[in-house]
């Protein structure tokens, strides 16, 4: 498998108990199923009933559907992205976030 050094430092902090990000772990059993195309991680702007307090900070692996869900949150300033990436078979390709959501309007 190859893994990206951002991975590495996440799978570092999440074994020694860190827990800097909710939600996903980086090599949670959801990233390699086949459905899985997006991974995304955000800070939380506003209070929100399924993601919690204000502040927080989560990632996510996605299918196409549950990521259109969050950019339409993002849209409404409830949340912003910090990274994304393209999951292709378990594989992380990240992509800066202007180009990635223009990527995905045309896909609509």
């Amino acid at each position: 498998m190859c893994i990206s050094i951002h991975e590495l430092l996440a799978v570092a902090r999440e074994s020694e108990g860190v827990m800097a990000v909710q939600g996903d772990s980086m090599l949670c059993e959801k990233r390699f199923l086949p459905d899985i195309r997006h991974m995304v991680e955000f800070l939380l702007l506003e209070e929100n009933e399924w993601f919690g307090e204000k502040g927080a900070y989560h990632r996510y692996f996605l299918t196409k559907e549950a990521y259109l869900e969050l950019i339409d949150l993002q849209n409404q300033g409830v949340l912003r992205f910090q990274k994304q990436a393209l999951v292709l078979e378990g594989h992380l390709h990240y992509l800066p976030a202007m180009h990635f959501s223009e990527i995905i309007g045309r896909e609509k």
